[in-house]
């Protein structure tokens, strides 16, 4: 990304932890490419741009997925995240607009895209984790799923490339019911009460009500927006259905939602290690989740 910004006229600061970042090139500058590889590797951590170039960078990106995708210059990994870099802004943007529309055309625009680097690229789970965000931004949690539900139902057989696209779509409306939730409660740093916890346990209903209309949304991925908080045991929500009703997408879309997560940042706690969140969907395996499932994704993680 900073290789792609050195090229534009995007000013550049340096920050530190003891004062405000200064200005280290000038937007007008150019600087050729030697200087700019010897740069980002020496002070990459530290460079800075403002948020208004950044979210200019990535509208350009999006205009141009298919050739980030396509770019064989890049490691897939590399691919990956330019990718989830593009769409950070949008996904947030977008989840604001009153019509889900808008939400839904780029998640099947980027969830196509991630569909295409995970299964044709030999992208594998720790890998995926290596590059993947870890913080609580929504678009960092939907676009982490969306590439770990690939890799899982590739593992369990799925090979067709429209089922597998469709599949990262679902994967990233999974939380669309959220928007519905004030912030204050999806934000609170310390343990909901049961009057809090009971209103996100609505969020699958609602996201559930707001694409059953919509033609452009097949019924599996809304079975994946209305069920990937159901157990397989019959203690989940939002209706407490047992295995055998439960979507197999949604029961696929479970284990990688809860795994992702786990091994997440949250103001409440601190994440899990990819090992201890493995171990916690293999001790949960035939309960909450699919036991099949559950182990496969377990012996994904823990054979690379």
């Amino acid at each position: 990304m900073l290789r792609r910004l050195a090229a534009a006229p995007v000013a550049f600061y340096l920050a530190s932890d003891s004062s405000a970042p200064v200005l280290f090139r000038q937007a007008d500058v150019q600087v050729d490419p030697a200087t700019v590889d010897e740069v980002i590797e020496s002070k990459g951590d530290s460079l800075c741009i403002r948020a208004s170039d950044f979210r200019e960078a990535c509208s350009g990106l999006l205009e141009s997925l298919e050739d980030v995708v396509a770019d064989e210059s890049m490691s897939p990994a590399d691919r990956y995240q330019m990718l989830q870099v593009a769409v950070s802004f949008e996904v947030e943007r977008t989840l604001r607009v009153v019509d889900p529309g808008q939400f839904v055309n780029l998640s099947a625009k980027f969830a196509d895209h991630i569909s295409t680097l995970v299964s044709g690229t030999g992208l594998v789970p720790d890998e995926l984790f290596a590059i993947a965000r870890h913080d609580s931004q929504t678009f960092t949690h939907v676009t982490n799923t969306s590439g770990y539900a690939v890799m899982l139902a590739e593992r369990l057989g799925y090979s067709d490339d429209e089922e597998l696209s469709e599949i990262a779509t679902g994967a990233m409306l999974h939380d669309i019911g959220k928007r519905a939730i004030p912030k204050h409660i999806l934000c609170k740093s310390g343990p909901l009460n049961p009057e809090e916890r009971k209103q996100i346990q609505t969020h699958p209903l609602r996201g559930y009500e707001e694409l059953a209309a919509r033609s452009d949304v097949s019924h599996e991925q809304r079975m994946m927006v209305y069920q990937h908080h159901e157990r397989i045991d019959g203690t989940g929500y939002p209706v407490r259905i047992l295995g055998g009703e439960i979507h197999p997408w949604a029961k696929l879309l479970a284990v990688v939602d809860v795994f992702d997560a786990l091994t997440g940042s949250r103001p409440y706690r601190r994440p899990m290690t990819v090992r201890e969140a493995a171990e916690y969907v293999d001790s949960h395996a035939g309960t909450q989740f699919e036991k099949e499932m559950a182990k496969c994704w377990v012996a994904a993680i823990n054979c690379n």
